[in-house]
């Protein structure tokens, strides 16, 4: 004869429809973060997609965040941006994505609360720091400390042979697109709230 505490092993329902629930949402998580290194692939293929295809696997990643909350976006963007520059560490598109947009729409989340000027001087600082760190790993990394700060801006941004100019046109356009990328966001936020929640949710299985 059993003990009276071994007689019943099935978890209640509630607990099953959880586990249930959990399981979908990493089963999706995970298809989102695949879809994302593709994204950031086609960016290492052509290089002239690189920014674009990061801010891309980004938007990709946003239904986690808005569906499923920050633990599951924090875990989803680590895993792409791992698997990003493991699989495409000679793309820029890759370590701006470990570097800046992948986490971006959690951080823009708290700036946005900010008034608006402050707020656009928070952002515009960190995509400046974030450029200014991944020129200084480039620098004494792939550089070993030698020659100059504008040689590790041109060789840093893939320039090659190109002029001081020419990289600094590259960080204009960069900024620029961080810029775009920003107001993306609002403009599918707004999509989302207005158009696309109910069947975001359902297809999120939340």
């Amino acid at each position: 004869m059993e003990p009276r505490n071994q007689q019943n092993q099935t978890p209640p329902p509630k607990v099953r429809r959880g586990r249930r629930r959990a399981t979908r949402w990493m089963v999706t998580s995970a298809l989102l973060c695949a879809l994302s290194v593709v994204s950031l692939a086609m960016g290492a293929l052509i290089e002239l997609f690189d920014l674009t295809a990061a801010a891309v696997a980004a938007l990709v990643l946003l239904p986690i965040l808005l569906c499923y909350g920050t633990r599951y976006a924090l875990l989803a963007y680590a895993v792409t941006a791992v698997l990003g520059v493991i699989l495409m560490p000679q793309s820029l598109g890759a370590w701006m994505f470990a570097g800046l947009t992948g986490y971006y729409p959690l951080v823009k989340k708290q700036l946005d609360k900010l008034p608006r000027i402050l707020s656009w001087v928070a952002k515009l600082t960190l995509v400046a720091a974030v450029l200014f760190a991944y020129l200084a790993l480039f620098y004494f990394i792939a550089m070993g400390g030698e020659g100059s700060f504008f040689d590790a801006l041109i060789l840093g941004l893939g320039e090659g042979e190109g002029s001081a100019a020419m990289a600094w046109l590259a960080v204009g356009l960069m900024v620029f697109t961080y810029v775009l990328f920003d107001i993306l966001i609002d403009r599918l936020l707004i999509l989302y709230y207005l158009r696309w929640k109910k069947r975001v949710e359902k297809w999120m299985g939340k």
